[in-house]
């Protein structure tokens, strides 16, 4: 895979190895990465770098778990003019907050330690959103989805949890699934 040209990404985490260990995978397969670890730097840092692409972690501070902060940061990106595409992080990761996330706009959830496969394919399908045909690839048409089948699944089964707002019953019955069904699915995509 080749880095994707005309974009960079922006990470937003307090803890600097989480910072390395995105850098070190992301910056040759996907596209320049910078890394910052505190709040208060990102408004200068999105005016100055303008990224297609912010990783987001949700917690800053030690014995942070609500995702409170970030989903606060989430929304005051969203509220600027042509923010970037949100990729949220966090390792305290439960649905409640994933359907949050995904409702205030976020492109997708990442839960850390991440899988590197699931991350890079991640980045590059929100790249892709970003900048339409930048990874080499033309815009999809309607008979070539742009996400794959899992990215598709995971996203559908996202989607059945928002409107279900978090009930696991209801988002079963909308995706037409069992509960045993949805929990599988829950547990394969790290949900």
């Amino acid at each position: 895979m080749r880095p994707v040209t005309d974009a960079s990404i922006l990470l937003l985490d307090d803890d600097p190895d989480v910072g390395l260990a995105a850098q070190l995978l992301l910056q040759r397969r996907v596209a320049p990465l910078t890394c910052l670890r505190r709040p208060a730097e990102l408004a200068a840092a999105l005016d100055r770098l303008k990224p297609a692409l912010l990783l987001l972690d949700l917690n800053f501070g030690p014995g942070r778990t609500d995702g409170e902060q970030g989903l606060r940061l989430l929304a005051e990106v969203q509220a600027r003019p042509q923010p970037p595409v949100v990729v949220v992080m966090t390792a305290y990761a439960d649905i409640d907050l994933a359907v949050q996330a995904l409702k205030r706009g976020a492109f997708d959830f990442i839960t850390k330690p991440w899988d590197n496969v699931r991350l890079i394919a991640t980045c590059r399908e929100a790249l892709q959103r970003a900048l339409p045909g930048a990874a080499g690839e033309p815009a999809p048409t309607a008979l070539e989805p742009s996400r794959s089948l899992a990215a598709q699944e995971r996203a559908a089964v996202l989607a059945a949890m928002a409107e279900a707002e978090g009930n696991l019953s209801a988002a079963a019955r909308l995706l037409g699934l069992s509960r045993a069904a949805l929990y599988r699915r829950l547990d394969k995509h790290g949900l």
